[in-house]
């Protein structure tokens, strides 16, 4: 099985060098237990000497691109129609990404072994409706190549995530897989706010990866979280 991590590093961003270096750090301090490749998607540009340096100890490539409209989710699909289409399984992580526990890709792995070319979020939410989070998710590249065209802006990048023509549900409707991976198990549509410590519940180590939604979360105050928490865990019918 083919696996290509593919991450996003902007070029000129604010605090691309400390979320790359915290990404990198927890990398290494909790492996993903699988051999793969990594592809550092450097939206606008090549990334300055010092900082793709840092990236050599994962034996990253490096896909320079604009930093378009469409911000990461142009970028996974310039990368699935390019550098990434060779692999079974591509693993999309956004800029705040970082690790917490040791095999997450495996595990990741582990859930495709089983079900199948498809769809694989690692964060849910009701919040708008529901959808997985597309700061990280793991995706057939065939499939993310054959979507539609790139988001055009803010508005279209979270169509992609949430909108009633969202990529999970154009992925659901051709009968493949779409499913939360946690820990302990692997979730259908309605059952994604069912695992406890998931995003924004209980202390979110459910969760296969950390981001900065998870960390804006469990470092606000208890009315924010009830409030979030909420959100997320709205019912639909």
């Amino acid at each position: 099985m083919k696996i290509v991590l593919v991450y996003i590093a902007v070029t000129r961003g604010p605090i691309t060098d400390e979320y790359c270096s915290r990404f990198i750090a927890t990398y290494h301090e909790y492996p993903p237990e699988l051999e793969h490749d990594t592809l550092v998607c450097c939206n606008g540009g090549p990334l300055r000497t010092e900082l793709a340096i840092l990236f050599h100890s994962l034996n990253a490539g490096f896909f320079p691109r604009e930093n378009d409209p469409g911000w990461d989710i142009s970028a996974y699909i310039d990368a699935a129609r390019g550098p990434a289409a060779y692999a079974d399984l591509m693993l999309c992580m956004g800029e705040s990404c970082h690790f917490h526990a040791p095999g997450w890709m495996k595990r990741l792995a582990e859930a495709y072994a089983v079900n199948g070319p498809g769809m694989y979020g690692l964060f849910s939410s009701n919040l708008v409706r529901p959808h997985l989070n597309t700061s990280a998710f793991a995706v057939s590249p065939g499939l993310l190549a054959e979507y539609g065209k790139k988001p055009d802006g803010r508005k279209g990048r979270y169509e992609f995530e949430h909108g009633e023509q969202s990529f999970w549900k154009w992925v659901n409707a051709k009968g493949k897989p779409v499913r939360l991976v946690t820990w302990d198990g692997e979730w259908p549509p309605s059952q994604w706010r069912q695992p406890h410590n998931i995003l924004w519940r209980g202390n979110q180590r459910n969760c296969l990866v950390w981001c900065n939604h998870t960390e804006r979360w469990a470092s606000s105050k208890n009315n924010i979280k009830d409030r979030w928490s909420r959100g997320a865990d709205r019912k639909f019918k």
